[in-house]
């Protein structure tokens, strides 16, 4: 039996077109209020088992900002942050980020069943430049990635509202060294300058977007944007973000939870990330390090070996050399420093 579509042709046509479209008033006023009170929730219930990480003071630009959940001061709330995947524990964050119609709608846009590959809660705008999110997270397969983001608060000029670049995903993309869409920081620079011409090119200017609460907005893998300045930091602007690959590229049933209704979820383990004793143990090892000066010749120049270790704990666990595990595996493997 064939099940009806729930875009029309027209929604289909304007997302090939534009690379997105808006679901307005998707979820109601009862619905965005249990997900204020989870938030609410999330915050107080921190104990020490809690598995969840968290992005926190994203204002200070500080690239080591990843901590546990359960260890974070409670004065991180009162910036901006992300907290990660909270639709694995949780199945409120579980019936916005896939609902039952949400997933029927990603799968008639992707051509495949979606699943939930990392979702991300703000409670204020991200404030991040410009990107595709393949510069993160690229499919195995072309073109098979989305993301929705859901508008929880109202968004004004304020508080720092979504920006994107209608048809942008229908530019050519850059490629960077090894042939892939993953970013790397020595040639963001490069690429960032190779999108800017593109979109001269093509004339392309930026969208804010202003949703109700509830809105929903999808957006393709290669669609650019970012999020603007946050003019008020006592306005928040909470949202949650949710990337989605397909069974294209996950054809497994095992590497799914099945929620039923067509909802999946792909298996993964939390985000990792350094506890505060791990951080002061970061220092010492790194103060101690004797590394030969000819095994850093070919590394960037601005390399913090401190950073590196931080933001991938497991290097650090292993008790690898940042600069030689930079030099043999972390560069091609795109990690963060």
């Amino acid at each position: 039996m064939e099940t009806q579509n729930l875009l029309s042709v027209e929604q289909k046509q304007f997302f090939d077109t534009n690379g997105y479209i808006i679901l307005e008033r998707f979820f109601n006023e009862v619905q965005v209020s249990e997900f204020k009170q989870r938030i609410d929730h999330f915050w107080m219930d921190r104990g020490k088992g809690n598995p969840l990480t968290i992005d926190c003071y994203l204002d200070r630009k500080d690239p080591n900002s990843r901590w546990l959940f359960r260890e974070v001061h409670g004065d991180a709330r009162n910036h901006p942050y992300k907290l990660n995947d909270t639709h694995l524990v949780d199945g409120l964050i579980q019936e916005f980020s896939i609902s039952e119609r949400l997933a029927k709608i990603l799968k008639e846009l992707l051509g495949a069943p979606a699943s939930v590959c990392n979702s991300l809660l703000f409670e204020r705008g991200s404030q991040q430049g410009p990107h595709f999110d393949t510069f993160y997270m690229p499919s195995k397969t072309p073109n098979k990635m989305c993301a929705s983001w859901i508008a929880i608060d109202p968004v004004t000029d304020a508080n720092g509202p979504l920006f994107y670049y209608p048809g942008s995903h229908l530019m050519e993309p850059y490629k960077f060294s090894d042939g892939t869409l993953r970013a790397t920081q020595e040639e963001f620079p490069k690429a960032m300058d190779f999108i800017r011409k593109k979109l001269e090119e093509h004339d392309l200017k930026a969208v804010h977007f202003y949703p109700n609460p509830g809105d929903v907005l999808i957006w393709h893998a290669q669609l650019l944007h970012g999020g603007s300045a946050i003019k008020d930091m006592s306005q928040t602007r909470a949202s949650l973000v949710t990337h989605y690959w397909t069974t294209l590229d996950f054809p497994d049933p095992t590497q799914h939870i099945d929620l039923g209704d067509g909802r999946l979820i792909l298996k993964k383990p939390h985000q990792a990330a350094i506890s505060r004793e791990e951080h002061k143990m970061v220092d010492e090892f790194v103060n101690g390090l004797t590394t030969p000066k000819e095994h850093r010749v070919g590394l960037p120049l601005n390399f913090d070996p401190r950073s590196y270790l931080l933001m991938n704990p497991d290097v650090f666990r292993a008790a690898w050399d940042p600069y030689t595990h930079y030099k043999l595996h972390g560069q091609a493997e795109g990690r963060k420093w």
